[in-house]
C-alpha cells in the first residue's frame, strides 16, 4: 500500500509550490495552444485562377489549356487532337511573396500509366528564379484522383519571388487555383525571364511529350526553355508524330525561331519519304529561314537483343532504314533548301544503355543527355 504519510508533512509552503507549478503547466498549455491558433490564422489560404496569370508554352488561338486551336480537330487525325489535350509543355509565371504555394486542380481522366511517375503524368512541379538562374522548388503530387490538393512549399521568408509552373505531362486538366497566404499577393510575372517571341518549337513523339521524365520540369524540351529562356511549344504527340503537314499549319502561326522535327520513331520509312518533302515545302512556304532541325530515332536497348531479320517493326534493321530515309531527304533538300540541320542518334543519349525507363522512352538521365545534345545545336544555329 502507497505511503501517504509524506503528504501530511507538507507544508502550506510546499502546497503554495505544488499549486504554482500546476497553474504555470497549465496556462504554458493554453498560451501554447493560442500561439498554434494564431498561426494558422495567419496562414489561411487563399486560391486564384491560374488562367488568370501567364500561360506560356502554348499555340497561339489555342482555347483554355489545349496545346492546338479549336478548329484543329476537324483538321488533324483523332489521336493527335486528343492528345493535345494534355498539357505537356503549358507552364503560368507569376510573382508572388507568400510563405506558402499551394495548388488545387482538376484532371481531366486521372490515368495511369506503367513507365511514368504520377508527379510526371498527371501532377505539377515549380521553379523559382534565384541568383540568375531556375532552381526547383517542389512539386504537387497527384492523389489517384480527378480532383486534386496539394502543398507545394511552406514556411519562406514573406519576399517576392518569380515563378514558372510546369503543367502534367499525359493528362488534361479542366481547372488549375494557385494557393498563396491571406495576407500575400500575387500578379502576373514583373520580370520578362522567359521571353515569348518567336518560340523555339518540337514536334515529335511520346519522349518529346515527356515519357518517362519524372516530373514534368526534367524534359528536355522543359530544359531547354528554362536554360535559353526562351519560351518552347511542346508539340509531343504520343506515337502520332507523322511529319504532318496538318499539324504545322499551326505551330507555323507562331512564328517560331526554330523548328525541331523529333517524329522518326513513330513514322515508318514510306511515312518519313512521303510526308517530310511536303512538310518541309509547306514550313517554307511560310518561312523560308527558319532553321530546321532533323532528329534521329534511337536505336531501343532490346534491339541489340532481338534476332534482325527482314525490316520487322522495332529491329535494328527497321530502326536503320526509318534514319536512312531521314537522312535522304534531309541531303536531297538541304541541296536547295538552306538552314537545314541534323542530329545524329549517336550519342544522342549516350551509349552505355541506361538512359531509358523500358528501352525505349527517356528516364532523367536521358532527358538530359538529349538536351545537351539540342542546346549545343540550337545555341551553334543561334549564334550564327
Amino acid at each position: 500500500m502507497p505511503d501517504y504519510r509524506i503528504f501530511y508533512s507538507l507544508s502550506k509552503n510546499h502546497y503554495r509550490l505544488i499549486f504554482s507549478l500546476i497553474t504555470g503547466f497549465l496556462m504554458l498549455i493554453t498560451n501554447s495552444n493560442n500561439v498554434v491558433f494564431n498561426e494558422s490564422k495567419q496562414i489561411s489560404t487563399v486560391y486564384y485562377d491560374a488562367s488568370d496569370f501567364k500561360l506560356i508554352g502554348k499555340l497561339s488561338g489555342a482555347d483554355g489549356y489545349s496545346r492546338l486551336p479549336a478548329e484543329a480537330e476537324k483538321e488533324v487525325r483523332e489521336p493527335v487532337w486528343n492528345l493535345s489535350q494534355h498539357t505537356a509543355g503549358l507552364s503560368v509565371r507569376f510573382t508572388s511573396n507568400s510563405t506558402s504555394i499551394k495548388l488545387r486542380w482538376t484532371l481531366k481522366s486521372n490515368p495511369y500509366r506503367s513507365n511514368m511517375n504520377p508527379i510526371a503524368s498527371k501532377g505539377f512541379d515549380v521553379y523559382s528564379f534565384n541568383n540568375g538562374k531556375w532552381q526547383f522548388m517542389g512539386e504537387a503530387r497527384p492523389q489517384n484522383s480527378i480532383e486534386n490538393e496539394a502543398t507545394i512549399i511552406h514556411g519562406m521568408e514573406q519576399t517576392e519571388r518569380e515563378y514558372l509552373l510546369n503543367f502534367p505531362l499525359y493528362d488534361g486538366v479542366i481547372s488549375v487555383e494557385i494557393g498563396i497566404d491571406q495576407n500575400a499577393y500575387i500578379e502576373k510575372p514583373a520580370r520578362h525571364i522567359i521571353y515569348t517571341t518567336n518560340p523555339i518549337v518540337f514536334y515529335g513523339t511520346s519522349i518529346t511529350q515527356g515519357a518517362s521524365a519524372s516530373r514534368p520540369g526534367l524534359t528536355y524540351p522543359a530544359r531547354i526553355q528554362r536554360a535559353l529562356n526562351k519560351e518552347v511549344i511542346n508539340l509531343g504527340f504520343s506515337g502520332n508524330c507523322k511529319f504532318e503537314k496538318e499539324v504545322a499549319r499551326y505551330f507555323m502561326e507562331s512564328n517560331p525561331s526554330i523548328i525541331i522535327l523529333d517524329c522518326t520513331p513513330n513514322s515508318p520509312p514510306a511515312t518519313i519519304r512521303n510526308n517530310l518533302p511536303v512538310l518541309i515545302e509547306f514550313i517554307r512556304s511560310e518561312n523560308d529561314t527558319v532553321p530546321i532541325i532533323f532528329v534521329e530515332s534511337i536505336m531501343r536497348d532490346d534491339t541489340y537483343f532481338k534476332k534482325n531479320v527482314g525490316s520487322a517493326f522495332g529491329t535494328m534493321n527497321y530502326i536503320n532504314e526509318q534514319n536512312q530515309a531521314l537522312k535522304e531527304i534531309y541531303v536531297s533538300s538541304s541541296n536547295n533548301i538552306e538552314q537545314l540541320y541534323y542530329i545524329s542518334s549517336e550519342d544522342l543519349i549516350g551509349s552505355d544503355n541506361e538512359a531509358t525507363v523500358d528501352g525505349t522512352h527517356f528516364n532523367d538521365v536521358g532527358h538530359f543527355r538529349a538536351y545537351q545534345q539540342f542546346k549545343f545545336k540550337i545555341e551553334r544555329i543561334i549564334s550564327r
